[in-house]
């Protein structure tokens, strides 16, 4: 009979292991993004890393249990989304004058 507790285990490891490569595979892309060198497009790829940056931090706090990662993380998304919208809206008011 399988244990089904260590299976549950098991498959969350490995679930969260895959979404960690992933994550770094985005977390690349989007370093090549704020690189390219244009305004908008460095902003995608900062809010990008930064999205993928606290999404691994929080998955951090769920597999190895460390506290201040879940801080970390959440202080990143929301700062992150808000820091992406006040620039937006100079960026879009600077190019409309």
């Amino acid at each position: 009979m399988i244990d089904l507790a260590l299976f549950a285990d098991t498959a969350f490891f490995w679930g969260a292991f895959v979404f960690m490569v992933a994550c770094s595979i985005a977390g690349i892309g989007a370093i090549r993004l704020a690189l390219k060198g244009e305004a908008v497009t460095s902003l995608m790829g900062v809010s990008a890393l930064t999205t993928v940056a606290g999404v691994s931090l929080y998955l951090i706090q769920i597999i190895f249990d460390v506290e201040f990662a879940r801080d970390t993380a959440i202080a990143l998304l929301v700062l992150g989304a808000v820091g992406t919208i006040v620039f937006a809206r100079l960026f879009r008011m600077e190019g409309g004058q």
